[in-house]
């Protein structure tokens, strides 16, 4: 099972960009999204999600927070001692304004 997978992919029309679920967000007035490039399974994209949520009630910005939450997952991986591979952190980017 996946969280969100490929929320920020879409397909590219000439003179438009990527057309897809950010692009609808951003016209609707959304001023910043947290999206998914690749199927991400469920467990590593709650424990990312958590600490990007921790970070952010912590005063945190949006790219300091997406950064915290990479480096934590990372090192509760190595901890445990299972892959690091990006496919359970890298997914994730932000659009839009980042404050």
């Amino acid at each position: 099972m996946t969280s969100g997978c490929g929320t920020g992919l879409g397909p590219v029309q000439s003179g438009e960009g990527v057309l897809g679920l950010r692009r609808a967000f951003r016209v609707a007035g959304a001023r910043t999204l947290r999206l998914c490039l690749w199927p991400v399974e469920d467990h590593a994209a709650r424990q990312w999600f958590r600490h990007l949520y921790a970070a952010r009630l912590g005063g945190a910005s949006t790219p300091a927070a997406m950064q915290r939450a990479s480096l934590e997952v990372l090192e509760r991986r190595r901890a445990a001692g299972t892959t690091t591979h990006p496919f359970y952190w890298g997914a994730f980017v932000a659009a839009g304004h980042w404050n």
